[in-house]
């Protein structure tokens, strides 16, 4: 019987000691490794399977080319933060996960603002992810992460984010309000009570811009109408549970006095 199962794409293990072969004893455990406070983002990039089935024929380097730009993204603005900060970064597949000490829990909601508003300003894809604090193991320069605080993270975003948002557990929160400003300046609670990350909100603040400015960066990366050509599209076409990411952002937008109409 196959003991393993594969969260987030890693597979892992339910077989905690393995006898050695022959003798009928536990293996020896060269290193004790032990878990440690992390605070963990995990967040995936929504509408990516749709990208790669829909070029196909010969016209592949479109859909990679894209995937390319994302990943770009994220890794040239994580890499600005980690002049400053300890952040560890890994990609896998379409998804990345953040991994540092929670006192840094403000750069790294910035970090994500940021990486959020470029890809949908920039590549017109949304993201979706959540952030915990828990136990965890991170080795190998953030090659080799594992812990229950991980597997939380992905299931938060699987299962709670459900919108184009990156939502924070109480654990997040908590430390927020350890910081010197108001848990409002980088949060939104929304109508299910999930606080989420004003990703909109963090980046005008970071980079001193007003509502106007943000609004013309939309208009002229095409954000407004991608938004709303896939949200009538996927209506129309009865894919309720697709257009209502779309649906959910335009709202968000419109809340922020950031969508075309002012």
């Amino acid at each position: 019987m196959d003991k393993r199962k594969i969260i987030a794409g890693v597979t892992y293990d339910n077989w905690l000691k393995k006898p050695e072969r022959g003798r009928g004893k536990p293996a020896k455990i060269k290193e004790v490794m032990k878990y440690s406070n992390q605070l963990i983002a995990f967040v995936d990039v929504l509408a990516i399977k749709a990208l790669i089935e829909k070029h196909t024929n010969n016209d592949e380097h479109k859909a990679i080319d894209k995937i390319r730009e994302i990943r770009k993204i994220a890794e040239t603005s994580t890499e600005i933060v980690r002049k400053n900060e300890d952040i560890n970064y890994l990609q896998i597949s379409d998804s990345f996960v953040f991994v540092c000490d929670p006192k840094i829990v403000i750069q790294l909601i910035e970090l994500l603002s940021t990486i959020q508003m470029r890809i949908i300003a920039e590549c017109q894809f949304l993201l979706r992810g959540a952030i915990t604090i828990g136990d965890a193991i991170v080795e190998e320069s953030g090659k080799f992460i594992i812990g229950p605080a991980y597997i939380k993270a992905y299931q938060l975003q699987d299962n709670d984010a459900i919108y184009p948002r990156i939502i924070v557990d109480r654990s997040v929160t908590r430390a927020i309000k350890k910081s010197p400003y108001p848990i409002n300046r980088y949060l939104l609670r929304d109508s299910d009570r999930e606080f989420f990350v004003n990703y909109i909100n963090v980046y005008m603040r970071k980079l001193s811009l007003n509502n106007q400015q943000i609004r013309s960066k939309f208009r002229r990366e095409g954000t407004f109408s991608y938004l709303r050509e896939n949200y009538l599209e996927n209506y129309k076409n009865e894919k309720h549970n697709i257009s209502q990411k779309y649906g959910w952002t335009m709202q968000y937008y419109k809340k922020l006095e950031v969508w075309e109409n002012g």
